[in-house]
């Protein structure tokens, strides 16, 4: 779209009621500042989708926006991005001028893609944003992407992997049926819906000598089932990683992400854990719904001590305020989320909650599916909550900008829980000076931040001695394990949840800096009681509680 046209666009958008005036203001100032699009920006900071962008330059200006296969005059463009890399990103390169390769994505949820195509390219990326079926269609088209009807890909939350439905006519088969060069999607499928259908929860992917061998747990006891060809192992590494987004999902060598299964009309959670190592990538498949999650605050707060749970509980005590929880994206995140809304909406009714997918039904909180809801943004959907004028108020995760300034505005007169995927309080507090919340947070709207650390258990069979740098240069003695029998596969080992309380408020006013300083947060940590997060990790670690290996990261 040609710059002439912005302005035409942004004044049609606000006579049709699409955006307001504020909104373009912010939308155009950061085109400004980064260059791009307009239509870019306007979703990037979510004040429209790409459907609702789509119909509106379809009907409005009475243009066809994203139709690739006409916009890419020389097909030869397609070369700047390989093939694997352009169906890992879900973009498609449609122009290049100059220095400049114009792309279409449809993923904005993610930042790091274009800084990675621009290193990738060594071109400046001008992203065109697109709905999801051109884009698949255009991989199809000029990549020769296959296309499984069972995976659908979503942008803003997790990918969708079909085990079996009568409407698509997918089935999975026998084991025993599959062939060595069967693709990795019929592997997976099968090992899954075996897993579903022996009342399996957990399923382990390791290289073996001659092939890879699965196994599934019951109770306490794993089960060795079938091997899988070697053949495969990088085309199952290639489909979990994308379904799962592996990719940066985690620290170190342990990676972890979320996949949506369906079986029939029921919809399960698969979580991933992949270990690299030596041999190659281990896995382990971990499937939960509903059942499986504890609402068990008392058993999580424990942790903490005396003054640090009284002051959590006094944070929320004057009936609104905004109650963070910040942390890496997995199960562990969602199992503390979910304790903390129960002991929440106890005693604050009504309790609304906005959850990208709700894994836990809970009878005391109502709760609305992001995921199911075509068409709509974030904010869109938090002001629909709001207007029902919950006493408690939930939202996870805030994904972005628009979104968090909803959160504290409904602070300032109920109770908010939210999720911000960021790993600690200082990335979180760092996020939010970005982002222009210093008023609010100097008002004392933010009442603290809960930070949540999932870290492996050290197998006590064969703990190893090792040193392990901490980040102010010190060294710790810790342990790692070597591996045993019970340990091979390191799934067996439970994780902990790992707390930091940080009490927060007008008082804390000079941590809301431009850049926050580790050692003032620190000291604030300390001045209020609280034990800082390294802390409660190094001291597990020492006393072999968690494998130091893991802990490394979050070591003082």
């Amino acid at each position: 779209m040609s710059t002439e046209m912005r302005p035409v666009m942004g004044e049609l958008l606000l006579k049709e009621g699409l955006l307001t005036p504020e909104q373009l203001q912010e939308a155009l100032a950061a085109q400004r500042r980064q260059g791009g699009r307009l239509g870019y920006h306007l979703i990037r900071l979510g004040f429209l989708n790409v459907q609702r962008l789509s119909q509106f330059l379809r009907d409005s200006m009475g243009l066809i926006p994203y139709d690739l296969a006409q916009w890419i005059k020389d097909p030869s463009v397609t070369e700047a991005i390989p093939s694997n890399l352009a169906q890992f990103y879900q973009v498609v390169p449609v122009e290049r001028n100059g220095n400049t390769l114009t792309v279409a994505l449809a993923d904005l949820d993610n930042p790091s893609i274009v800084p990675a195509l621009e290193e990738l390219t060594g071109l400046t990326v001008d992203p065109v944003v697109c709905p999801r079926e051109v884009v698949v269609r255009a991989l199809e088209q000029f990549y020769g992407v296959a296309k499984d009807p069972g995976v659908e890909r979503s942008f803003s939350g997790d990918h969708l992997f079909v085990l079996s439905s009568s409407a698509r006519r997918i089935r999975p088969l026998h084991w025993s049926t599959l062939k060595p060069d069967s693709s990795a999607n019929d592997w997976l499928r099968t090992i899954l819906a075996e897993a579903i259908r022996s009342g399996c929860r957990a399923v382990s992917i390791r290289p073996g000598e001659t092939t890879l061998r699965v196994a599934f747990k019951h109770g306490e006891r794993w089960e060795d089932r079938f091997g899988i060809s070697p053949r495969k192992s990088q085309e199952l590494d290639a489909l979990l990683t994308e379904l799962a987004r592996l990719k940066d999902r985690s620290r170190g060598s342990r990676l972890e992400g979320r996949v949506r299964l369906q079986v029939d009309s029921r919809f399960l959670s698969l979580y991933v854990r992949a270990l690299t190592s030596l041999q190659g990538t281990r896995y382990t498949l971990m499937l939960y719904d509903e059942r499986v999650f504890l609402q068990d605050w008392e058993r999580y707060a424990s942790q903490l001590l005396p003054g640090e749970r009284e002051s959590l509980a006094k944070a929320l005590g004057g009936g609104s305020g905004l109650l963070l929880l910040v942390g890496s994206p997995g199960h562990g995140m969602s199992q503390v989320y979910y304790a903390l809304l129960s002991w929440l909406a106890r005693s604050r009714q009504p309790a609304i909650a906005l959850e990208e997918y709700a894994l836990l039904a809970m009878a005391e909180v109502s709760q609305m599916e992001v995921s199911r809801q075509e068409g709509a943004t974030w904010p869109e959907l938090i002001a629909l909550s709001l207007k029902q004028s919950p006493a408690l108020f939930a939202c996870y995760p805030i994904k972005e900008r628009s979104s968090m300034e909803l959160a504290f505005l409904a602070a300032s007169r109920t109770c908010v829980l939210g999720v911000l995927h960021q790993p600690d309080a200082l990335s979180a507090i760092r996020w939010f000076m970005r982002n222009q919340f210093r008023s609010p947070l100097r008002a004392g709207v933010l009442k603290g931040i809960l930070t949540v650390a999932s870290l492996p258990e050290l197998c006590p069979n064969c703990r190893l001695p090792m040193e392990v740098p901490g980040r102010t240069g010190e060294h710790y003695a810790l342990f790692t394990r070597q591996g045993c029998e019970r340990c091979l596969a390191w799934e067996q080992l439970p994780t902990q949840e790992i707390l930091e309380w940080l009490p927060l408020g007008s008082r804390h006013s000079d941590l809301f800096q431009e850049e926050p300083d580790a050692a003032l947060l620190q000291r604030s940590l300390l001045g209020a009681g609280g034990v800082p997060l390294g802390q409660r990790v190094l001291k597990k670690a020492k006393d072999g509680v968690l494998d130091g290996h893991e802990a490394r990261d979050f070591l003082p």
